[in-house]
């Protein structure tokens, strides 16, 4: 009888009967719990084999993907969130434009600072809003003046010009109360810190309660 029994119990038999109570206790359950990141053979786990989506934000651990990791060239604006060339901002003002003397802008989040990395375009953009209004019958003429690192900056000769003045048919507003300008910065000292100011030279022939605010940008073209 005993010699009937075990030539019945082949290979095959034991496998598929210990498959069979492992699935009814549960033990292929415990079976899988054990199999840590130890247990995988190297290159086991390709790209295939991950399910679409699988891998979230809140898998990745912290400081994980560093820049080593990224492909060159693999990035490019077009895969960037919108904003994300943007170097440096800063909203400044208002400032008093009715004074004599020049007035620097103050930056309440402070002056806009960045450096420039060999090989790529930086481009600064000043606009300059004006709330103005005349004292008198004489126009009110403001200047502004955009500086990086002390030097002046290549706005045109005579600035940024804001102006009130009597209003004509050509220009029945009377008012021209914004003015902008865009243009290359950092170029000639790459990885050097760059600060920009801007000053405001204002008019005594602006009222009292004429004021200048400014906003300020450096984005990478490339």
């Amino acid at each position: 009888m005993l010699k009937r029994i075990a030539e019945k119990l082949t290979y095959a038999n034991v496998v598929a009967s210990l498959a069979l109570f492992l699935a009814l206790s549960g033990g292929a359950v415990w079976a899988s719990g054990k199999i840590g990141a130890s247990k995988l053979k190297a290159n086991s786990v390709t790209t295939g084999k991950i399910k679409r989506n699988a891998i979230t934000g809140g898998k990745i651990r912290p400081n994980a993907i560093t820049a080593a990791k990224i492909k060159p060239g693999s990035i490019d604006f077009t895969r960037l969130a919108a904003g994300t060339n943007l170097v440096a901002t800063a909203l400044g003002g208002p400032a008093q434009a009715n004074g004599k003397d020049e007035v620097q802008i103050n930056f309440p989040g402070g002056a806009p600072t960045f450096a420039s990395q060999p090989g790529t375009l930086n481009l600064l953009s000043i606009e300059a809003r004006g709330n103005l209004s005349r004292a008198g019958e004489e126009p009110c003429e403001v200047t502004v003046v955009p500086f990086v690192n002390g030097g002046r900056w290549g706005t045109p000769k005579e600035g940024l010009q804001l102006s009130a003045f009597k209003p004509t048919a050509e220009q029945p507003a009377g008012l021209i109360s914004t003015a902008g300008v865009t243009g290359p910065v950092g170029l000639s000292s790459p990885g050097t810190s760059q600060t920009v100011a801007v000053k405001v030279l204002g008019d005594p022939d602006c009222t009292a309660g004429s004021t200048v605010s400014v906003a300020v940008a450096v984005t990478q073209a490339k």
